[in-house]
């Protein structure tokens, strides 16, 4: 019995936390401040990689990235901000000791960064390279498989943080 309390624990903090991203997702400072500044960030960020990689004739204008061959705009969802709130949600409901979460946050909001940057490139090679398969890259694999991934990323952390929760209770005990 003890375990579905903990499970209705876990269910009503995340509801309450995913609530509260959606609702400060509605605010007008997160709206005409933070997307604007972190569609930027990704658009930035994703020239750069294409940069680094010998990729030179894209440039940003806004959260677009353009070239002669083809171009994309960042625009909201593209930003990985969902699947990172429901990420940090997860972790942050889950019943472990917060020096558990803490890393857990931090390091998995940056690696869905990275992955999403690593989205953005991809899908403007698409856009430039194989314009074909855009649409469906966009819209059917790279949403469904972020979101995957931010549930499995919290799934393998939970599974890691509980062994290290019961390894304290019985050496407790």
């Amino acid at each position: 019995m003890a375990t579905h309390g903990r499970d209705l624990r876990f269910l009503i903090i995340f509801a309450l936390l995913m609530g509260v991203y959606y609702a400060a997702s509605t605010t007008a400072a997160v709206k005409e401040r933070f997307f604007p500044w972190y569609l930027t960030v990704n658009a930035d960020a994703s020239v750069a990689v294409l940069h680094a990689v010998g990729i030179d004739y894209v440039q940003r204008t806004h959260h677009s990235l353009n070239s002669k061959r083809g171009s994309i705009k960042v625009e909201r969802g593209c930003d990985a901000v969902e699947p990172t709130a429901l990420f940090v949600a997860a972790v942050l409901a889950s019943p472990v000791g917060w020096l558990s979460k803490v890393p857990a946050v931090f390091i998995g909001t940056l690696i869905l960064a990275v992955v999403n940057v690593i989205r953005i490139v991809s899908l403007f090679l698409s856009a430039v390279y194989w314009r074909a398969a855009f649409d469906i890259l966009h819209l059917d694999v790279w949403q469904a498989a972020f979101i995957l991934f931010a549930i499995l990323m919290w799934a393998l952390w939970a599974s890691w943080a509980s062994k290290g929760r019961r390894r304290a209770v019985h050496a407790a005990a």
